[in-house]
Formats: C-alpha cells, sequence, structure tokens
C-alpha cells in the first residue's frame, strides 16, 4: 500500500524531534559538567571530615592517597593499568547504556575474555611471530566479549528478556568457566592461575622501569573509537535515539532489536578487551580472581562521565587512583585500604544525590 501524504509528513517530522532531542542531551551533558565539580569538592569536604572522624590527618591521607597511586614510576605504571581495565570496563556500561540497555555483564565479559585469550595463548603453536601472535591473542578476547555479550542482548532483542538479570547470570557462568580453566584445563599448579603463557604472546612493554604495557595505548585509542562510533556515526546516533524514546525511533524506521544487539556486542568487546589486556599485558597468565571488580566498577566510571566516551578516560583514571591510592593509607595514616571503597561509594552516592547521576527505565517513564 502506498503510503498517504500524511504518513509521508510524519516520518520527516519525527526524525527533526530526534535530533533535537539528541542536540539537547549534549547540552544537559554539559550543564551536568558543572554539577560534578561542585560534586566532587562536596565529597572531598565529606570525606576530609570522615577521615577526621576516624582520626587521620585528611591532609596526610590525601597525600598518602595521591602518592600511593602516583608517587613513583612503579605506583603510577600501576595506576595506570588498572585505569586501563576501567577505561575499557566503562565503555562496556556507557554503551548499552547510551540505549538504555542495562549491561550489568561487564565483569563476565571481561573474564570470558581472559579466558579465551589465556587458552590459545596456551595451544597456538609457539612459533608464531611475535606481532602475530598477541595480535590473535587481542582480537580474540574482543571476540570472545562481544559474544558473552550478545546472549543477554539477543534475548532481549527476541524475547524482551530482562537484560540486568541475563548478564548478571552470564557473569556466574563466565566466572566458572575460567575457574574451570585454571583449575582443570591449563593448571599451574602451585598457585590458583593457568600456566604462563609464552613471552613473545604477550604485549610488549612500553615504558622501561613500569608496568605499563602496550594494553594502555590500546584502551586509549579504544575510547576514542568509541567516541567517532557514538558522536560521528549512524549506529551512535541510533544508540542515543533510542535511549531518548525507543517508540519514537521505532517509528522514525530504526530497529531497534538491531541496535539493541550490535550495543551489547560492542559493549562486550571492550570489556573483553579488558580481560585480554589483563592476561597479555598484566599478568602474563589467567588468574584466579584477577579482577578487583573492575567489571562493576566500570559502571561508576561510566555513569561519572556522563555516558561520554571522551570523559570515561579520565574519569578512569580518576578511579584507579583512589583503588591504588587506598593502599597507601594503612602505610602512612594506619587506616584500613578499604577506606579507597568508602572514597569511591561516597563519590557515586553524592553524585546520585545531585542528580548528576539519572537512571529511569523506559517501562517507568511509560515510553
Amino acid at each position: 500500500m502506498t503510503p498517504g501524504p500524511e504518513s509521508r509528513r510524519r516520518r520527516p517530522v519525527i526524525g527533526d524531534s530526534l535530533f533535537r532531542a539528541v542536540a539537547v542531551a549534549d547540552r544537559a551533558a554539559l550543564r551536568a559538567a558543572a554539577g560534578s565539580l561542585v560534586a566532587i569538592a562536596l565529597t572531598l569536604a565529606i570525606i576530609a571530615a570522615i577521615l577526621a572522624g576516624l582520626g587521620a590527618n585528611p591532609w596526610s591521607a590525601g597525600r598518602a592517597l595521591v602518592s600511593g597511586a602516583l608517587g613513583n614510576k612503579f605506583n603510577f605504571g600501576q595506576t595506570a593499568m588498572i585505569a586501563t581495565l576501567l577505561i575499557l570496563t566503562g565503555l562496556a556500561a556507557a554503551i548499552p547504556f547510551s540505549a538504555r540497555l542495562w549491561n550489568i555483564g561487564a565483569e563476565g565479559q571481561m573474564y570470558f575474555g581472559a579466558f579465551v585469550a589465556a587458552g590459545l595463548g596456551l595451544t597456538l603453536p609457539s612459533t608464531l611471530p611475535r606481532w602475530l601472535f598477541a595480535t590473535i591473542l587481542v582480537i580474540a578476547s574482543l571476540a570472545a566479549g562481544a559474544v558473552w555479550g550478545l546472549v543477554p542482548g539477543i534475548l532481549k532483542a527476541t524475547i524482551n528478556a530482562n537484560e540486568v538479570i541475563v548478564s548478571l547470570m552470564m557473569t556466574y557462568i563466565a566466572l566458572q568457566v575460567a575457574d574451570y580453566g585454571i583449575t582443570v584445563l591449563w593448571p599451574q599448579g602451585a598457585s590458583p592461575q593457568t600456566n604462563y603463557l609464552p613471552g613473545h604472546a604477550l604485549l610488549p612493554n612500553i615504558w622501561h622501569g613500569t608496568l605499563i604495557t602496550a594494553g594502555a595505548p590500546l584502551a586509549v585509542a579504544a575510547a576514542a573509537v568509541a567516541w567517532v562510533l557514538m558522536r560521528r556515526s549512524g549506529l551512535g546516533f541510533q544508540i542515543r535515539a533510542i535511549g531518548l524514546n525507543p517508540q519514537t525511533s521505532r517509528l522514525s524506521g530504526m530497529h531497534v532489536g538491531r541496535v539493541t544487539v550490535l550495543a551489547f556486542g560492542i559493549g562486550g568487546a571492550f570489556a573483553g578487551l579488558a580481560g585480554g589486556i589483563n592476561v597479555l599485558g598484566m599478568n602474563g597468565a589467567l588468574v584466579s580472581g584477577f579482577s578487583g571488580n573492575f567489571g562493576y566498577l566500570g559502571i561508576a566510571v561510566a555513569l561519572v562521565a556522563r555516558l561520554n566516551p571522551a570523559w570515561i578516560v579520565p574519569s578512569g583514571l580518576f578511579f584507579a587512583i583512589l583503588r591504588v591510592g587506598s593502599n597507601g593509607l594503612q602505610v602512612q595514616t594506619g587506616l584500613s585500604p578499604d577506606v579507597g571503597e568508602i572514597v569511591v561509594a561516597t563519590f557515586v552516592i553524592l553524585l546520585l544525590a545531585f542528580r548528576v547521576i539519572r537512571l529511569r527505565y523506559a517501562e517507568a517513564v511509560g515510553v
């Protein structure tokens, strides 16, 4: 049936409204940045009060935190590599979240990426040249994370399964798969990890005297790719538009189900790369419990960055400083390293309190 004049006029109007909505969202992100600065200042004041209540000098504790993360080349390298993982898990959350799809499974996607990277590294011929060996393993970790992310995406798109539950359950499966690789497939025996991968399968160190490997620039490059995807591509526009209003997006001709699957697959690929970098650029093996809940902390990284890939890099570095620097609190102030977790939690709670972070399910607003 040939569409009538009214339907032909309707589609451009809907498309224009989506463009205006996305532009308004961009301006809102700038205003939220100012609110973030206020929240940071208030967070520092509240944390200072907490530290004082614990009997520590807030200024000394702050210096210990910064020194523990950035005080020497070794500490800086450790912070940079933790930031690498947080940037990638932050991207894993940000891409689906932009489409109002809640990927809670970055932890599992990261573990599965690490499992595949370690397994291939221990089974492929050791005669492969280094550049090819490492490249294959990096791509394999990307693909593994994407596959793990596609499961909740496909189930959401086809039967409207709750992606929070599915992605979370997939995390538990990934943890068991990784444990099977450590204890049964490639056990080292002396410690809870797999055998070490061949040296020429690992990512090279790019700063002598530090722990920084080629994984760090890979994470920055991933953030740049994500920014181009979200801000300069048709797919990125569709992801953002669906996040603003899925029904209007569907009426304008967008394939919401396909975009849902792609958003989860892309997010999973970033998380899988984080697992691959942990194996190839940090531990040299798949180590039991290698993640300090980086997959979940990546959610906070993404939310603080307002889901903007460009801001995820400094956000990831900030959370890495808090995580690594908290180790110095016990040495210089006698406080437990767990205080660093209190700092992170307080920071996120204040952002929620000041409505810098705002999450609403589509069902809650009737769209």
